[in-house]
Parts: structure tokens; sequence; C-alpha cells
């Protein structure tokens, strides 16, 4: 039985709210990091304490959601895990759309009310939100919807990557930016959102911090840490 069956039946106790969150953040920051996640940093995403984090990652362990490096400690997702992660990330995403498209929640509020229903989206209410919305392929910050078939461009780039001077469009405001308090809300009020082209005016990294100006005349400045986490393409 896959695992959407399951879900849809409420026949696999294993996997929890718990065990959903955590294969999710696992599978994000390893996509962001480019390597097995940490424990510590791990904790630090979920906001609990190490402790908590490595009991929990025992758990998963056990059921087979998750693989640990004798030697590094390094925490990686199983297939299964992977499925868990990616079918979450899916609802979440869809709900966000659903939420900003159709519902006009701005960004936080949809983040955060797709946070709290997307557990309870089963396989069936997932079809159904995909064809009501027209198979969209990203989240409203841009992030590709698991099975949707985007691909991101070869040519994308973190926008603290990006010379000063040149145009280029908001592609993607990755996870890991989205956790940052209030930084949606700030992007959203500077009208830096994917589609958007804009200008990298000046750069500090005495300031740490990077300018930019919108065609329509927007200016807003953000930390390059930031910058880091926010994905362009030439315009």
């Amino acid at each position: 039985m896959t695992l959407n069956a399951q879900r849809d039946q409420n026949k696999d106790p294993k996997v929890t709210e718990v065990v959903e969150e955590y294969c999710e953040s696992i599978h994000n920051m390893t996509l962001e990091e480019g390597k097995p996640v940490i424990a510590a940093r791990l904790a630090e995403r979920m906001n609990v304490s190490p402790p908590t984090v490595n009991a929990t990652i025992n758990r998963l362990k056990d059921h087979g959601f998750v693989m640990v490096d004798e030697k590094s400690k390094g925490i990686r997702l199983t297939e299964l895990g992977e499925e868990v992660a990616l079918s979450l990330s899916r609802r979440h995403r869809l709900l966000e759309r659903l939420l900003v498209d159709v519902l006009e929640f701005d960004w936080e509020a949809a983040h955060e009310e797709a946070c709290r229903l997307e557990h309870a989206i089963s396989p069936s209410v997932e079809k159904a939100l995909t064809r009501f919305l027209g198979n969209p392929k990203t989240c409203p910050h841009g992030n590709p919807i698991p099975g949707s078939g985007f691909i991101l461009p070869e040519e994308a780039h973190p926008l603290d990557q990006t010379p000063i001077g040149v145009k280029v469009v908001l592609l993607r405001i990755t996870e890991e930016a989205e956790h940052e308090p209030g930084l949606l809300r700030y992007l959203q009020e500077h009208h830096l959102m994917p589609g958007v082209i804009f200008t990298v005016k000046s750069s500090s990294p005495f300031r740490e911090t990077l300018s930019a100006m919108t065609e329509e005349g927007h200016e807003v400045t953000i930390g390059i840490k930031i910058a880091s986490k926010i994905w362009v393409t030439p315009a």
C-alpha cells in the first residue's frame, strides 16, 4: 500500500504530524545546505531543544524514515522519509496557493494557515485542489510544488551573487527564508515577489546589506544573509 493510500485510510499510525514536520524540515535543509543535516541545526530550524531532536531522530530511524551516519552523525532521509516530506510539501504549497490566490491572504498569514491545515488534507482533496487551482507549478513564493514538473532554470542563482547594476527577475524565496520572522510580510510590502524585475543598486559587505530597486520604483534593503536565500534569474 502506498503512503497516500495509507494516509487516505488513516491506517499508518507511524506517519504522525511530528514525523511529517521532521521529514519535511530535513528534506528542505538538505537541499539548502547540500549536505546531510546535523541535529543541532535541525533543533534551531524547528525551534526545539537538541535532546528533543535526538530522541525524535532515534524514533524516526527505528521506523525507517531516516538514516544517521555513525561517524559524522549526519541525518539523511530514506526513500520512505523522502516520500513523506514531498507529500507534506506538496499539500503545504497547494494550500498556500489557495489561500493567496483565491482567499486573498497575505503571504505570512497564508504560510501560517497552511502549516495548520496541511496535515489534514487527504489525497482526494489534494487532487481536487490541484485541478481547481489549474495545476500550479510553484507556491506563491516561487518554490516548486513536488510533482508539478517544475524545473529550476540553469541560470538561477542566489541574489547575493548578483553584481551591482545587473537587472534580474525574482524566481523564488526559499523555505529557509520563509522561516525568518516577518520576512515574508516585509518582502510583500516592498513589492519584492516572484516575477518582479529589479536591479541591484548597492551592496555593503561591512554593513551586511544589499539594496535593490524594482522597475516600478520600489526600493528595498535586505541583509546579505537573507539575499543568499532569494533566487533570481537574468532579466
